[in-house]
């Protein structure tokens, strides 16, 4: 959403994205329920660190696109639905998007490291 330049062009992302967060939640709801059904069967992987760090990071990663992303886009809509003049971004919404964009980017690295972790089980 950085190419967005008029506040109807938001409204039309920001929809697409709230039609779209349901996707997100399935499926890392699916795949934390997966990893922890892989750890009850094998339960010597609950005493590896790097599991038990991978697991806690996706909870993570699940947290913030399942609640708090979906929150600051609907945030962001109700910024937009105020605005009665012109097509200009308010500022208000700008500071919103750039907290959400500061949250995807924790999650993205989260991703990032959780499959390094997962990859190298360093420890």
């Amino acid at each position: 959403m950085s190419g967005v330049r008029t506040a109807e062009q938001a409204k039309f992302g920001l929809a697409m994205q709230n039609k779209l967060a349901i996707l997100p939640k399935i499926g890392g709801s699916l795949l934390l329920l997966s990893g922890l059904a892989l750890g009850l069967m094998n339960t010597s992987l609950f005493r590896e660190l790097w599991y038990v760090a991978s697991i806690a990071i996706f909870f993570l990663i699940l947290i913030i696109l399942a609640v708090f992303l979906p929150a600051g886009i609907k945030h962001q809509l109700a910024l937009l639905q105020q605005q009665t003049y012109g097509d200009a971004l308010p500022d208000s919404y700008r500071q919103s998007r750039k907290r959400s964009a500061r949250l995807e980017g924790i999650a993205n690295f989260a991703v990032f490291l959780s499959l390094i972790l997962m990859v190298f089980k360093p420890f």
